[in-house]
């Protein structure tokens, strides 16, 4: 098959690693993929060429709504099998195409994954566009429970026509050895100019409200024992700005990073303070890279624990008190640590891989 993936931004973050483990095993399958990137944002496009992934490149939308990017999109997506959009803005040039092209019979199936619902609570006018293009996708796939069920109950959407398929990341194939872990510990500290006998926390997301960084640094910052690391971009500038005067010696920001396993592999925990996810993609990085995680109890984060309880550990959203009583559980407890990181990558394997995920996706490509 010939598949085009489309997405306004190609930036460092969970949607675009998804993008990318996707093109990857499907190329890896013999399929013809290309990606489609049409926004301001591409840090990672280089990443993706030299991955060996087509990464098409237009020029830059306008402002607003860009009728001369309609135009071009028609185009550039004649002769594939698949078109493929990956959140909101880019099913709103895809489904008037599709309008415009479905009596020809010779257009590409349109296929579209929505990724999470905080564009629904950001901008509230996105519950009128998400009326008015969802019904044209051929079919819609939700990667949590919440955006099957926005599409199907809220919207009306017919069940057949939606799907969850939760997300999946790659597997670590290599053995993580307690020397593997020192020598990543030991280039983080030296990097980040951290202390080696203190245990390291790291947060990796992109930096946005969503996923309250502002709370992890308010409470590891009065625990002088203990280390934090806010690793990814800005998502959003005043928010940034406000969670860098907040930084202290024992918590960092260090922008957005490539080589995330080995920024995994030197910490000593996992941790994540989102208020919503889909299904979350770093935490399951760290999950597959063995190291343990303490994440918040949202139901994106408990999609994880019901399927296997004994992979991750969570707190009460939101709470001081239950956060760190847990954390100090883990960072007091090398069994617990051991625990949590062997049963973390045993639910990787088992339920979340990218294996598991393109296949599902095939799937629906073809029915």
């Amino acid at each position: 098959m010939k598949i085009m993936h489309i997405a306004q931004f190609l930036g460092i973050g969970g949607l675009e690693k998804i993008i990318f483990h996707l093109a990857i095993e499907q190329m890896r399958l013999g399929h013809e993929v290309s990606v489609y990137i049409y926004d301001w944002e591409r840090e990672w496009v280089s990443f993706f060429r030299e991955s060996g992934i087509n990464v098409i490149t237009p020029p830059l939308k306008k402002e607003g709504y860009d009728f001369s990017l309609l135009r071009r999109i028609k185009h550039d997506i004649k002769g594939q099998d698949i078109i493929h959009t990956h959140d909101l803005n880019p099913l709103m040039y895809l489904a008037p195409i599709k309008a415009m092209s479905i009596l020809s019979k010779l257009h590409p199936k349109l296929i579209h994954t929505t990724h999470g619902l905080d564009h629904l609570e950001n901008y509230p006018r996105s519950n009128f566009y998400e009326k008015m293009v969802s019904p044209l996708a051929d079919q819609i796939i939700g990667v949590s429970q919440s955006v099957y069920d926005y599409y199907t109950t809220k919207l009306g959407i017919p069940k057949h026509k939606v799907h969850r398929v939760d997300n999946g990341v790659q597997i670590f194939d290599n053995k993580v050895t307690t020397e593997l872990k020192s020598a990543k510990k030991k280039e983080l500290c030296n990097k980040y100019n951290l202390d080696e006998s203190k245990p390291i926390i790291s947060n990796v997301a992109r930096v946005v409200p969503l996923k309250d960084q502002a709370f992890l640094m308010n409470e590891i910052s009065k625990n002088k024992n203990v280390q934090l690391l806010i690793i990814g971009p800005s998502g959003d500038e005043k928010y940034y700005k406000s969670l860098e005067s907040l930084q202290t010696e024992n918590c960092k920001m260090t922008g957005g990073q490539s080589g995330i396993n080995d920024l995994l592999l030197g910490s000593d925990l996992f941790v994540s303070a989102s208020t919503h996810e889909g299904i979350p993609v770093a935490v399951l990085e760290a999950m597959g890279i063995s190291t343990p995680c303490l994440i918040s109890d949202i139901p994106g984060h408990s999609i994880i624990k019901d399927k296997a309880p004994r992979s991750v550990c969570t707190y009460k959203l939101g709470s001081s008190e239950d956060f760190n009583i847990k954390l100090n559980e883990i960072l007091s407890s090398t069994q617990k640590q051991d625990e949590l990181a062997q049963y973390g990558k045993e639910a990787v394997i088992n339920h979340f891989s990218v294996m598991a995920m393109n296949k599902h996706y095939l799937e629906i490509y073809k029915s």
